[in-house]
């Protein structure tokens, strides 16, 4: 696996102006060029690395997936670097590339969720374990259109509940900003679903194609 730290081309194109003002960003992203054991993302035991035809280059294929809410999940001992305090890392988004190439019954009015968790300091009891998630506003692409590309905002710095965040979870009775607050400083686990939370899916098989799921950091915080 090889992490791909860049400025983005807004952001250079910024500095080469002379808006010295502009916080250059970096983004980490898992590309899937190495094996599948080193993969710091993984959907499911159907996996494998795709050598050619990604969003560009590898790709990690979920073929067959039988799942309702298909999801795209953090390995923590493979991909430390997606984890942690979001705040300190200054995390400004994050993202991912989807291709869908079968479904049984489609994926029409899907969308795409991020969905960050904690267990909240308390890992030997899930009861109070909380989730942030962010429905996107793009759906899942459907099946043979080629790749589609998410991104969400991660207002990190924020220390109030974001617009269109919801909280998932007892998150140990904590009001919405102190869950906020809470999960957003330590982020243990880090997902893309297929759908929205609450909402019932049917189970169908799923082939799906992943790529780039990345942080985009603000450097210097």
């Amino acid at each position: 696996m090889r992490i791909h730290p860049r400025l983005s081309a807004a952001v250079s194109a910024l500095l080469l102006s002379g808006a010295a003002w502009a916080a250059p960003t970096i983004t980490v992203s898992e590309p899937f060029d190495g094996t599948l054991a080193d993969a710091s993302w993984r959907a499911a035991t159907a996996d494998a690395i795709v050598a050619t035809d990604g969003h560009p280059g590898a790709y990690l294929r979920s073929d067959p997936l039988d799942a309702a809410v298909p999801s795209l999940r953090v390995q923590p001992t493979l991909g430390p670097q997606f984890l942690g305090n979001y705040r300190a890392k200054g995390v400004t988004s994050a993202g991912l590339d989807v291709a869908l190439f079968h479904a049984d019954f489609g994926a029409d009015q899907r969308p795409v969720t991020l969905v960050l968790g904690s267990d909240m300091g308390t890992p030997d009891d899930p009861s109070d374990d909380c989730e942030l998630a962010d429905v996107g506003s793009k759906n899942v692409p459907r099946p043979g259109t080629g790749w589609k590309t998410f991104d969400f905002k991660v207002a990190s710095q924020s220390t109030t509940l974001p617009q269109g965040w919801q909280i998932v979870g007892t998150c140990a009775g904590l009001s919405p900003d102190a869950a906020w607050n809470a999960v957003i400083q330590n982020v243990q686990q880090a997902r893309f679903d297929f759908g929205e939370p609450g909402f019932f899916y049917f189970f169908q098989v799923w082939a799906i194609g992943w790529d780039n799921p990345r942080l985009t950091l603000r450097t210097g915080t």
